[in-house]
């Protein structure tokens, strides 16, 4: 074997040995996928895939009875009990679709766990201040007369034109809270509930609900309504202007009472607020021979969509998508269909 014909045999074998490697590392084979490509950054635009039924199973708790609806159906009367339905439509919109986030959000078919007040195993109540208030639309609109009829007939519209559509963040459903008024300045969610910061329920400024009838208010308490109202123990005395002195501890991002102290002993703001019957934990309060003078600031509890202010955003053009991003920063609107 010359020198020459022994070189081109160790060539061949050379190329016989490298050709599987060569197709291993670019092509892939069975067995051996190829490297993991790096996850692109979370984006807001993610939608939600999963296919939902179009069934909700209402607990009716003024008939104690759970009637299943269809969720498009269900919203009718939701929007009927939680929003004017004389609102500028695209505030209407904005409702709808909030409203069917909360709804399916604690839907067993995104991983809720439905109505925990509800035998039964329904998915949702009719308690407002439990779940979601819900009117019954035929026996309302009957009630209502012809304008019952006129604001069906916009509620159903608002529904319609936003069909199958959720707010989503990084593709999860939002807990899609809201209130009535915010009174200027909406509230964080960690401030008032456990379970740490949402990114999209932040304190934002609202300029839009000053046409709101609870945007400020007053409201006098006699100290004979407080002493009835507040618990009597040792720490807190009968109250009188003498003995109720009353000082703030902390105050929330929104601006609203966390916790203070009254007689020396400590209360936070949402128990004074439901002893008290007061519209909203935003308030200040000042001394009058017959009782604190509170004044108020908003109803309700400052998360999430503002209403009124959603209809004063809606009054100067304003989207519902617009809407939602406002008091939702960050997040998108995604269409889930049965």
């Amino acid at each position: 074997m010359t020198r020459k014909t022994a070189l081109l045999i160790l060539a061949i074998i050379v190329v016989v040995i490298l050709l599987p490697a060569a197709a291993v590392s670019f092509g892939g084979c069975p067995g051996f996928p190829p490297p993991a490509k790096a996850e692109p950054p979370p984006s807001t635009k993610e939608t939600v895939e999963k296919k939902f039924s179009g069934t909700v199973r209402l607990y009716r708790t003024d008939r104690k009875e759970i009637v299943p609806l269809d969720l498009e159906q269900y919203l009718v009367g939701v929007i009927l009990a939680e929003m004017p339905a004389s609102f500028e439509l695209e505030a209407l919109k904005a409702q709808a679709v909030i409203a069917r986030t909360y709804a399916l959000h604690q839907h067993p078919f995104s991983g809720g766990g439905g109505c925990d007040r509800a035998p039964g195993g329904a998915d949702i109540c009719s308690d407002s201040a439990h779940c979601q208030a819900w009117l019954d639309p035929e026996e309302t609109a009957a009630e209502w007369g012809p304008e019952g009829e006129l604001f069906l007939k916009r509620i159903r519209q608002a529904i319609s034109e936003t069909a199958g559509e959720v707010a989503v963040y990084r593709g999860k459903l939002i807990e899609a809270v809201y209130h009535s008024t915010c009174g200027g300045k909406t509230e964080a969610s960690h401030a008032l509930w456990n379970g740490g910061s949402l990114p999209y329920l932040q304190s934002v400024i609202c300029p839009y609900c000053t046409h709101s009838p609870h945007y400020r208010g007053e409201l006098l308490i006699p100290f004979t309504r407080l002493a009835e109202a507040l618990p009597q123990d040792p720490a807190l005395p009968v109250a009188s202007a003498e003995r109720l002195p009353l000082e703030k501890i902390t105050e929330t991002s929104g601006g609203r009472i966390a916790a203070l102290t009254i007689a020396g002993r400590s209360i936070g703001g949402a128990e004074l607020r439901s002893l008290l019957e007061l519209p909203s934990t935003a308030f200040t309060w000042e001394l009058r021979e017959e009782g604190l003078l509170f004044h108020t600031r908003g109803r309700g509890h400052g998360v999430g969509l503002c209403q009124y202010g959603a209809d004063g955003a809606a009054r100067e053009g304003q989207g519902y998508r617009q809407i939602i991003q406002f008091y939702y920063p960050g997040t998108a609107i995604t269409e889930i269909k049965p």
